[in-house]
């Protein structure tokens, strides 16, 4: 038997389907839906939670809770990192970039090859689409590889202009591995994407020729609202383009 909280998704989910409050409309207060179907604001709140894990509800912190507006997905395109192709649909993101330097944890340690406690420069990209927050990359690079400074506007949401930095400090990615794995939002990242829909984590991890690790990378996305995409060239293209 369906619980209370998802009967009333049930009905929110028929009236947005029916029109009652078109794309970008705000829903009435939370506590106007409870006294209406007779709830308590924690069970009107599971509906809602519900609502915006698949997308519909949009919940945006002192204002209230709005249709979200369909379709409206970023893609994260894996083989942008390796063509000259322009970044495909992340022209309508604002991205924000921070710099800091920083000395390697444990982890991330491991992940670069380097000693805990190594100098590193940490970059941390952020987009939105208008005033929401659509992923979150931070990216890091020893500085026994290099030192890097600020990048060049168009800033990419993936942090692709590092490899230009990198480039152009005579560092050549040779090849890159990226492991995408879902889980739930901890809570700051709840609040930042304004979803409970799991998280999109990708670790991507960039070697040069001889397989030193030059540059690592997590980024973020909220998955109700993202798409990872993977393309794989034959060796017939390789071959195509060689000649």
């Amino acid at each position: 038997m369906a619980g209370r909280y998802q009967t009333i998704a049930e009905d929110l989910r028929q009236l947005i389907a029916a029109g009652n409050w078109r794309a970008g409309e705000k829903l009435p207060p939370e506590t106007e839906l409870a006294s209406l179907y007779r709830a308590s604001l924690p069970t009107l709140r599971g509906a809602l939670d519900l609502l915006q894990a698949e997308g519909l509800v949009e919940k945006f912190h002192g204002r209230g809770n709005f249709v979200r507006r369909p379709g409206d997905r970023t893609v994260y395109d894996s083989a942008r990192h390796t063509s000259d192709r322009p970044p495909e649909h992340c022209s309508d993101l604002r991205v924000t970039v921070e710099i800091r330097r920083v000395k390697a944890s444990a982890r991330v340690a491991s992940l670069l090859q380097v000693q805990a406690g190594s100098p590193l420069t940490e970059y941390e990209y952020v987009s939105f689409a208008g005033t929401s927050v659509r992923s979150i990359a931070r990216l890091y690079v020893p500085h026994k590889v290099a030192r890097l400074g600020r990048p060049e506007a168009p800033l990419s949401p993936w942090g692709d202009n590092i490899r230009e930095l990198l480039t152009a400090a005579g560092v050549h990615v040779a090849s890159s591995v990226e492991r995408v794995t879902s889980r739930l939002p901890s809570a700051k990242e709840r609040e930042l994407f304004r979803s409970p829909a799991p998280v999109l984590a990708v670790e991507r991890t960039s070697m040069d020729a001889t397989g030193q690790v030059v540059e690592w990378a997590l980024l973020l996305l909220p998955g109700d609202r993202a798409e990872v995409l993977f393309a794989t060239r034959t060796h017939t293209e390789n071959r195509e383009e060689a000649g």
